[in-house]
């Protein structure tokens, strides 16, 4: 029952899913300033979304009634979905990665955009065909066979890891397989600077398991790829196309706090102060909302808290 907590939705002939390509390149990547809002006004606030993954959690939100008396109307991303709120055309923008908004221009003044919530992630993770875990076993691969003595156990010393060939795709690979202990690099996972979100093999100083990494195109081979490598780091639409559910399959997962690739509801300067956006802020980084992400996307999409 939605109580006083209602959508209003307008649907386009064509609706437009932005996509966020997390590789762009940003000028003056600085986290945003924090917003925070006060004051009591249940005016309908209007929100251009994307699609699944961004519109059916607002959607959840307002089921569930979490912000009651909160009105909200749900209008589809385009192209254009920043500058409508940077122009006043609409409240709140809920479509991009945080790389991806930090790449357009903030704007200045009441129309400055900044980031007052970072919602959820659609995490990279580790996946093996061949090897039950990431423990060291102390195998290594023979490199006869290509294969190590056990298929049982850990991923071996001289394992080759296949990561996408993409530079979003490389990094974010790079930084998982660090935060598992089986790379480092010369910089911690999290930074929202160009180098840091396009590090590459450059980065790397130590590989304590001596593995061999493989830049390979993954959105159309990763099934090829899983039987091919000892492991393999996919974004969850790569993994679901390969018949794989992140949430049980994999053997390392992104983490969701601190994560640079999070999807964020951004506001306007001119709404600073506005209490309305601080309760929708504090519903979508809910137990109530990880749980719903949990349970519906089962691993592909977690918590960004």
């Amino acid at each position: 029952m939605r109580g006083r907590f209602e959508i209003r939705r307008r649907i386009p002939g064509l609706r437009v899913i932005v996509a966020a390509v997390a590789a762009v390149v940003l000028a003056g990547c600085a986290d945003d300033p924090a917003v925070s809002y006060s004051g009591n006004d249940d005016a309908e606030l209007r929100v251009v979304v994307g699609g699944a993954g961004y519109r059916d959690v607002l959607e959840y939100v307002a089921a569930q009634n979490l912000t009651p008396g909160l009105r909200l109307q749900l209008v589809d991303a385009t192209p254009q979905a920043n500058a409508e709120v940077a122009t006043g055309r609409a409240d709140l923008a809920f479509h991009q990665i945080q790389p991806a908004f930090l790449g357009e221009p903030a704007g200045s003044g009441e129309q400055r955009l900044s980031v007052v919530s970072k919602v959820d992630v659609a995490p990279y993770a580790i996946y093996s065909s061949r090897w039950k875990s990431l423990a060291d076993t102390g195998n290594w691969v023979d490199p006869a066979t290509g294969r190590a003595k056990s298929a049982t156990g850990g991923l071996p010393h001289g394992g080759r890891v296949a990561v996408p060939a993409t530079v979003a795709g490389r990094a974010r690979a790079l930084y998982l397989l660090q935060t598992v202990g089986l790379l480092r690099l010369d910089r911690a996972f999290g930074g929202l600077g160009i180098a840091d979100l396009s590090v590459s093999e450059a980065n790397i100083l130590d590989s304590p398991r001596h593995l061999e990494i493989r830049e390979v195109d993954l959105s159309a081979y990763a099934a090829d790829a899983l039987a091919d490598y000892d492991a393999v780091v996919l974004d969850p639409r790569a993994a679901q196309g390969a018949g794989l559910v992140p949430g049980t399959d994999a053997l390392a997962t992104e983490p969701g706090r601190g994560n640079p690739y999070a999807r964020v509801l951004v506001a306007p300067a001119r709404l600073a102060g506005d209490e309305r956006i601080s309760r929708l802020a504090h519903a979508l980084e809910s137990p109530a909302v990880a749980e719903y992400l949990n349970r519906t996307y089962r691993g592909a999409v977690i918590a960004a808290r």
